[in-house]
């Protein structure tokens, strides 16, 4: 009974990804970010209560672009080769233009506004996360999970036998 709902929803989903492949990696790209936005604000939260305000933003920002490129690499962009000095630039990339940016986003609301609360923190850097993560889905669509060749020989970010 499971196998006879599940085939309908494979076509559907294959329909859809033949028909209308970029909106469907947008689709999947926006759960994909919705959930690491999620992570990043738990882990911020979580370390929050040890650490100041920047380096548990830059901490957190580790973990969740590390865990979200990777799904994204899984879940948005089919799991397909991948150049490996690409990712890596990426992800590197990623992270301290985040660190930098959400980091001024946090300082700049705390030289505006007296008495902030962690989860205050944590929704401003998660609103202003979202222009950046258009950027980013375009730098991992066109270049980092791109349809030209990768390097000979390498066809997983993460898998140092490749």
């Amino acid at each position: 009974m499971v196998e006879s709902a599940v085939a309908p929803a494979r076509q559907r989903d294959s329909w859809w990804r033949r028909h209308h492949p970029l909106l469907v990696q947008v689709a999947h790209y926006v759960v994909v970010g919705g959930l690491a936005t999620v992570a990043n604000a738990a882990v911020f939260l979580l370390l929050r209560t040890g650490l100041d305000t920047v380096p548990a933003n830059v901490v957190a920002l580790l973990v969740s672009t590390a865990v979200s490129t990777e799904a994204n690499h899984r879940f948005t962009f089919g799991g397909g080769a991948v150049h490996r000095w690409r990712a890596r630039v990426q992800v590197g990339g990623t992270v301290l233009f985040y660190a930098f940016y959400s980091s001024a986003v946090l300082l700049l609301l705390e030289a505006l506004l007296e008495d902030l609360t962690p989860v205050q923190e944590s929704l401003a850097v998660a609103a202003a996360s979202v222009l950046a993560g258009i950027i980013r889905f375009l730098v991992l669509r066109y270049w980092v999970f791109g349809a030209d060749e990768p390097e000979p020989g390498k066809v997983d970010a993460w898998d140092e036998r490749a």
